[in-house]
């Protein structure tokens, strides 16, 4: 699945496509009319889509249509919204309004309150990447840990796990995905999008990162699981 942010549009245009239009609008919270960061809204249909920044603002490429353009809406903490747009839409800015979902709101609450209280029990410092950080990353989800922890590659005696430079010493990354240990390294931190996520953490100076999808969250609220403990590492 492909996202892009609304932060880049003129990137994400194809130069080429001269006969395709752009959508574009804003998502709000129904209630509130604040506006939504990091909503997807995608085409029905489609397997690429765009994230709101942190405007609530969106922009979609695609073709022209007589019929309209059946759009979906959806974040975390709201109800899912499927929508037709009119076949004016190109020329009009669209508002899409997502009602709260107080049960999935009331979830995400308890388990963002989960990850603080961990947090703050944790020895050493804390780095945290949440949406509005990961929205503005470019490349893959491996791309944004090397970025954010000194000297993170490969190791040089096993492809599949992550080392880094501490004290002029060679350590290891104790790398989870979702709570449990990325077998695959690097290969495997490569395949998200920074899109799909959620939240990262990385512990120390990068002994150990925790990365956290949007699909773990979604599931994690709906189940209502706990976290484990850190000195569980990714186990």
């Amino acid at each position: 699945m492909l996202f892009g942010s609304a932060l880049d549009t003129e990137a994400q245009d194809d130069p080429t496509g001269q006969d395709r239009v752009l959508l574009r609008g804003r998502v709000i919270d129904e209630q509130t009319r604040s506006p939504i960061e990091g909503a997807i809204v995608m085409p029905i249909g489609s397997l690429s889509g765009y994230m709101t920044d942190s405007l609530g603002l969106w922009v979609l490429e695609v073709d022209p249509s007589r019929f309209g353009y059946p759009i979906s809406v959806e974040q975390l903490g709201y109800s899912h919204v499927e929508a037709t747009l009119a076949p004016t839409a190109p020329e009009e800015f669209t508002t899409v309004k997502l009602p709260p979902n107080p049960i999935a709101l009331e979830g995400l609450q308890v388990l963002v309150d989960r990850f603080e209280r961990r947090r703050r029990f944790s020895y050493g410092s804390v780095r945290v990447l949440d949406q509005a950080r990961l929205l503005r990353s470019g490349g893959s989800a491996y791309d944004l840990v090397r970025r954010e922890v000194p000297f993170a590659r490969p190791c040089p005696a096993d492809s599949n796990k992550l080392c880094a430079m501490r004290r002029g010493r060679r350590i290891t990354v104790s790398l989870c995905i979702d709570e449990v240990p990325a077998w695959g390294g690097a290969a495997e931190l490569d395949t998200y999008d920074p899109s799909e996520l959620y939240l990262v953490e990385i512990y120390g100076r990068g002994q150990q990162v925790r990365v956290y999808t949007r699909w773990f969250v979604e599931q994690t609220m709906r189940r209502g699981r706990t976290l484990q403990p850190l000195v569980w590492g990714c186990a």
